[in-house]
């Protein structure tokens, strides 16, 4: 079935970080994609490298797969026109589906980028997760 209702937008840079942090602990994948533009890129920080790379649906279907509430706190917005950088903290707790605990926690940076229609949409991300389980599914 085809959902009719689109995902919201975001209408200034810090909501597009608590856009996909709803969408991916909702467990709506497709509410989470809409919030990156076409060709974005979302990859690890280098002591996040054990997380693989890969697209940007790829990725957050494994965040996803966790099955569990991320919790994100906006820290900055650096405003530079029609972009700005982001600053996150982002926090993933709880028993994954092998009932094994998953305490992952980091910072990440997020660009977006002002789109037609006055939305944003993100242009990159990225997320440096460390801590305790929770590998990304393959």
């Amino acid at each position: 079935m085809v959902d009719l209702i689109a995902p919201p937008a975001g209408r200034d840079p810090a909501e597009v970080v608590d856009l996909v942090r709803v969408a991916l602990s909702d467990g709506d994948l497709d509410a989470a994609i809409a919030q990156y533009e076409r060709g974005a890129a979302l990859r690890p920080w280098a002591h996040s490298a054990a997380w693989p790379d890969g697209t940007v649906p790829h990725w957050l279907a494994g965040l996803m797969a966790l099955r569990l509430p991320i919790a994100a706190r906006v820290c900055a917005v650096i405003p530079a026109g029609g972009v700005a950088l982001v600053i996150a903290e982002r926090h993933i707790t709880g028993a994954d589906a092998d009932c094994q605990p998953v305490d992952l926690h980091g910072v990440g940076a997020t660009v977006v980028r002002r789109q037609h229609g006055g939305v944003w949409r993100i242009a990159a991300d990225a997320w440096a997760l460390t801590g305790s389980g929770g590998g990304i599914p393959a």
